[in-house]
């Protein structure tokens, strides 16, 4: 039989690699005497099907390039939710490409108890998705808050820039220093000078690079 192996990892998911899940789906499809068409890997969140691999493998499998999908777990596949992991499986279920799941042996099978375990997985895989944007929500909405407490500027993915860099850069370009010099000199990017560049007129034209 010839078998795709789908695995993905979440930005979230620190530390972890695919190369764990395609382990066990490698030795899986051995013992099973399948011949792996092609390793799909994603290092994407699951709260979406817009995933480069994903796709990729959809469109394979409605060419009918293999006969099963082997994953490590159903919320590896997906975690949007119930309707769409049944949108996603009966989509392969009508290109005649069988589902496979390491972790959900109930999944593996055909008729009403299957659907009911896929319905009850997909749902917690969806539930865990949404509580972890909501978690990720209120994080950014912490820091924000001490870094007003604090006098800075909270910026999400990078470290705040303190009020006293910010007087610095102030200062730099007071004496007529170009952004670039000054983001070089601060080690900050361009960008964060151009920011508060304009929060104070400049006493001369600044040099040129």
């Amino acid at each position: 039989m010839r078998v795709a192996l789908y695995a993905r990892v979440s930005t979230s998911d620190k530390d972890q690699n695919p190369e764990n899940q395609l382990v066990l789906l490698r030795r899986e499809a051995e013992r099973a005497g399948d011949t792996i068409y092609k390793e799909y890997v994603d290092e994407k969140s699951g709260g979406s099907s817009n995933r480069k691999a994903f796709q990729e493998m959809m469109k394979d499998a409605g060419k009918r390039r293999f006969d099963l999908v082997r994953v490590f777990a159903l919320d590896r596949f997906s975690s949007e939710g119930i309707e769409k992991v049944f949108e996603h499986t009966a989509a392969l279920e009508q290109a005649g490409v069988l589902f496979w799941s390491y972790c959900e042996p109930a999944l593996n099978t055909t008729g009403p108890m299957a659907s009911l375990f896929k319905s009850i997985i997909a749902w917690a895989a969806g539930y865990r998705n949404q509580r972890h944007s909501e978690n990720v929500r209120l994080g950014q909405a912490r820091k924000r808050a001490e870094a007003a407490a604090a006098g800075k500027e909270y910026a999400h993915g990078r470290r705040a820039t303190s009020p006293e860099v910010i007087a610095e850069i102030q200062r730099l370009i007071g004496e007529g220093l170009s952004q670039r010099k000054i983001a070089t000199q601060l080690n900050v990017s361009v960008g964060t000078v151009n920011k508060h560049s304009g929060m104070i007129k400049l006493s001369h034209p600044p040099q040129p690079d």
